[in-house]
């Protein structure tokens, strides 16, 4: 293959923005640590009418540290968090990295089954977790088959709620809760604790001065799907995620420099999930960097209209947010009474699915801010690409970030350099054009991953090196660069569902429902979606012989939804007698789509 990668992305590069970053080799713990130091009475978090400085949080985050140190973690254990956006996130997550210890996200929808199978895969040394996930999911659930786990950390939702909203949200029943006096001390061989006994543990303060290799040491195990749909822990060092962070700023202020004066006080609105990467990179690390207020939102209000009226209040200047989440708030008709009053707000990213043209044009005349697309993977902290602000392109998802390579190869081998679109829009292609522009992606830059954990073949796939010594991370995607260097993805993971803004491997639902029992073989596929765009999740199965006529579509469906997250559980079930096989054995999804 040749090595002489076109970039035809500089000839339309953003003006103010570096090609070119010389980033900080600085671990998470001290990009925390100096946003104190230079803006310690600057507001680091806003949850729910809770609030509290950079000051603040770097001394809650000492004590947390210094408690999971007494409790037993050194550096290199994980620590599993199953929380929703809140400060015992925040403050967990920096303890952890701060003590060369690794974070290893739990998104909050996942069940015992999902929980437990990451836990041992990642081999979680403790788990910390809301008092209400723990109750619904792990309560009364063999724990011992959680191998790893030493150790859980209990914690509610009210501990950082202003005093009157705690009480009257819990007398109303508003705020899922678990009575406190029903919280174990031990369960098994699993000492329980609580997060806030733990916080006051950590007094005096003693955080040792734990030796990070920013380069490669591991922070954050998030898990995905990757290449095969078997869940995978995707390991981001301290410099992939902080490099991550330092090219979005990049991006963002030499763009609009006008938000470069809200360093220090300028406020991110928190609404992706920090379980997810795109929610802990572009929400929280970014603005932890810049010393912004994370404005956090455990989920989004009911009413779509109320994150607006917090993001005015609160002096939102960047939102990143998914493009069902932008199209929820245009379409409630309270929104047009803050229209002209988010002076604020400038910059908003969207992620995980297209952005629609309308919704983008309907947001931006809502709010005034104007909003990118960008192209992001786990394994790639995420961002990879953003489009211009100013040169923006529907139906693609933007310009490599500064430092960043990407390239087109034959889907088939990945041996082959594929040639650079010659049309600006690149949805004109015929079949036969198709061949020559169209491939698989390919991603080089500091925010690649080090590798699967634990899995060198999965690894070897995913990264390959160049004749130059580039690495180089094969997506999967499907993609093609016009002439002008924008990227344009034509597939998601070949496989993969996307369902309301979520990505579901077939494989993993495929390997939940193999757990009840009266399934002999299942295949899951995407299909259209009935009631509007995008796709549902159908699983078509067979029954073993002792199980036909006596269990019916609907009992294969309760138990999905109560074994999996609402996310991911099929809405259609088929019963069929045989499912299409290869004469290996494997069963053809395509086949099933026909």
């Amino acid at each position: 293959m040749s090595e002489e990668i076109p970039t035809p992305w500089f000839n339309f590069w953003p003006e103010g923005v570096p090609k070119h970053i010389d980033y900080e080799e600085i671990s998470l713990g001290d990009l925390l640590r100096k946003s104190a130091e230079k803006y310690p009475k600057s507001q680091a978090l806003f949850f729910e009418g809770w609030r509290c400085t950079y000051e603040k949080l770097d001394l809650l985050v000492d004590q947390f540290a210094t408690a999971l140190l007494k409790i037993g973690v050194k550096k290199g254990d994980t620590i599993a968090i199953d929380l929703p956006n809140s400060p015992q996130f925040v403050i967990a997550y920096y303890a952890t990295v701060r003590l060369g210890a690794i974070v290893n996200p739990i998104i909050p929808l996942h069940k015992f089954v999902e929980i437990a199978y990451q836990i041992n895969d990642s081999k979680s040394k403790i788990l910390i977790i809301l008092d209400a996930l723990y109750e619904g999911y792990l309560k009364g659930k063999d724990l011992s088959k959680m191998k790893t786990l030493k150790s859980i950390i209990l914690t509610g939702i009210t501990e950082y709620l202003p005093k009157i909203k705690a009480i009257l949200g819990t007398a109303l029943g508003k705020i899922p809760h678990m009575k406190k006096s029903a919280w174990p001390a031990r369960v098994g061989n699993i000492d329980f604790y609580k997060f806030q006994e733990l916080l006051q543990k950590g007094i005096p303060i003693d955080v040792p001065d734990v030796k990070i290799n920013p380069k490669t040491d591991t922070a954050t195990l998030i898990y995905t799907g990757g290449t095969t749909g078997i869940p995978k822990g995707v390991e981001l060092t301290h410099y992939n995620l902080s490099v991550n962070a330092q090219q979005g700023i990049a991006w963002i202020e030499g763009q609009l420099p006008e938000t470069k004066k809200y360093r220090g006080k300028g406020g991110v609105g928190c609404l992706i999930p920090f379980g997810h990467v795109f929610g802990i990179s572009t929400g929280m690390n970014l603005g932890i960097a810049n010393a912004y207020k994370l404005i956090l939102f455990p989920s989004p209000p009911e009413k779509r209209s109320d994150v607006l009226k917090y993001l005015m209040k609160e002096q939102a200047m960047y939102i990143p947010a998914v493009p069902t989440l932008y199209n929820q708030i245009n379409q409630d008709p309270d929104s047009k009474k803050y229209k002209g009053k988010l002076t604020s707000l400038i910059a908003c990213l969207s992620g995980g699915a297209a952005l629609p043209a309308e919704v983008k044009r309907t947001f931006e005349d809502l709010t005034g801010a104007l909003i990118i697309e960008g192209y992001g993977a786990s394994e790639t902290s995420p961002i990879v690409t953003g489009g211009p602000f100013h040169r923006y392109k529907i139906n693609s998802t933007g310009l490599p970030m500064p430092d960043t390579l990407i390239k087109i190869v034959d889907a088939e081998k990945g041996t082959k350099l594929l040639e650079i679109c010659p049309k600006e829009n690149c949805n004109e292609c015929g079949e036969k054009e198709a061949e020559k522009y169209i491939g698989e992606l390919c991603v080089n830059g500091p925010q690649v991953m080090k590798g699967y954990f634990n899995k060198p073949e999965d690894t070897a796939n995913a990264l390959r090196k160049d004749s130059q010594g580039r690495t180089w991370y094969y997506t999967t995607d499907i993609a093609c660069i016009d002439r002008e260097g924008y990227l344009h993805i034509k597939d998601r993971k070949r496989d993969m569902i996307k369902y309301k803004g979520h990505g579901v491997f077939p494989a993993e639902v495929e390997n939940l429902m193999y757990q009840y029992e009266p399934i002999k073989e299942v295949g899951v596929i995407g299909v259209p979606h009935p009631e509007g765009p995008g796709e549902t999740i159908k699983a078509v199965v067979s029954l073993k012989d002792e199980y036909k006529g006596k269990i019916t579509e609907k009992d294969i469906q309760e138990w999905c939804k109560e074994n999996m997250s609402p996310y991911k559980y099929p809405r259609i079930i088929e019963i069929i007698d045989e499912l299409p096989k290869t004469l290996v054995g494997k069963i053809l999804r395509r086949e099933l789509r026909k």
